[in-house]
């Protein structure tokens, strides 16, 4: 067998012009040998979670904030990608980030504070985020928890963000537009030094939760804001429109265009009997 090879850093590639020059660049939608890039680097499923950081001349930079990440250049990264890459509309975008971010949480819970990797976090180390190579976990040299549980569950950092986006992670609610249109969200690192968001008030009923960038670019770009405030007014709106953009995501493809083409080439269904018990 011939060695993997990977497209991985993307040769053609731009930064935002009010992007630091030292912040990741991102993937250019063409490359040289013609292949197609939908995200912004590959390894990535669509953005960089925690948007471009601002140039230090930029007038929204502010020094004292622990990070300059811009939700407003994020909001463009979020309209390339989905639309300008893979053809979502506006509102099947809020629909299936909001949905998407309703369930489950981020994890960057390991502290790597005076490690080997907190000047250059195993997380940069892409695409699979692994410190060992086919590890297929965190870091397992001791640095977060060793034998069965090095990288795994309190010692778990995959992306290196952490925390919920909602307070029922496991269960379905409206907290993930209600947060971010309701609350001021400030600038924090997660324990493993990843660039994110909390709210301003700690006592808040949502505190316990957490936002990255490319969530907030939802309520910076006005057009995904209307978007996002009539989801939260319309419950049964968001619902219908999250299923509706769902099943599209996980049923079609340019190759698949039409409902059940992907069942019908690969000669698998999907079934959600589990959900209900039956």
């Amino acid at each position: 067998a011939g060695e993997c090879k990977s497209d991985s850093p993307c040769p053609q590639h731009f930064r935002w012009p009010e992007q630091d020059e030292t912040d990741h660049f991102r993937c250019n939608l063409t490359q040289a040998n013609f292949r197609m890039q939908a995200s912004h680097s590959v390894g990535l499923i669509y953005v960089y979670p925690e948007g471009p950081q601002l140039k230090s001349s930029h007038p929204e930079f502010n020094p004292a904030w622990v990070h300059n990440r811009s939700p407003r250049l994020s909001a463009l990264e979020v309209r390339d990608t989905f639309a300008g890459r893979m053809g979502w509309t506006d509102r099947e975008t809020v629909a299936l980030v909001g949905g998407g971010h309703t369930l489950g949480r981020t994890h960057g819970n390991c502290n790597l504070t005076g490690t080997t990797w907190a000047d250059k976090p195993f997380s940069a180390e892409g695409p699979y985020f692994e410190a060992v190579p086919g590890s297929g976990r965190g870091p397992t040299d001791g640095t977060c928890g060793t034998g069965a549980l090095a990288g795994l569950g309190p010692n778990t950092v995959s992306s290196g963000f952490d925390g919920p986006w909602t307070r029922t992670p496991s269960q379905w609610n409206y907290d993930f537009f209600d947060a971010m249109l309701d609350e001021t969200w400030v600038p924090v690192k997660s324990p493993s030094g990843g660039d994110q968001w909390w709210t301003a008030d700690r006592s808040s009923k949502y505190a316990q939760t957490r936002r990255l960038t490319a969530d907030l670019s939802l309520v910076a770009d006005q057009t995904y804001k209307e978007i996002a405030l009539e989801y939260a007014h319309d419950h049964e709106k968001f619902d219908s429109e999250f299923a509706d953009a769902w099943y599209k995501l996980v049923h079609r493809s340019e190759d698949h265009p039409h409902e059940d083409d992907l069942e019908r080439d690969g000669g698998f269904c999907t079934h959600f009997e589990f959900l209900t018990g039956e």
